[in-house]
């Protein structure tokens, strides 16, 4: 599976080995997750909410509820709630 991120979230997926860096264009915010058993699904799964969230939220309209109720569904870490926290509209973040 291939999904974009931005540079930010790549880097941090790939430094905890959450995902590797895409096969085709490693330079890129892209990155590569393969998957090879049920296991991998879910962790797919998750990826794939993860990149969503944060187009989700600039159109949210209630952005703050909704990073608070996925942050709690996706366990992130702190870490991961302050990158994604910066794809919240302008007032909306850290409240």
């Amino acid at each position: 599976m291939d999904i974009p991120f931005p540079r930010s979230i790549h880097d941090a997926l790939l430094a905890e080995s959450l995902a590797e860096k895409h096969h085709w264009a490693p330079g890129s915010g892209w990155v590569t997750f393969r998957v090879k058993s049920d296991q991998d699904l879910k962790h797919a799964l998750w990826l794939m909410r993860l990149s969503y969230l944060r187009y989700a939220l600039k159109s949210s309209a209630d952005p703050r509820t909704l990073f608070e109720q996925e942050s709690e569904a996706l366990q992130l870490s702190t870490h991961f709630k302050s990158l994604l926290e910066q794809f919240m509209p302008k007032g909306q973040a850290n409240h």
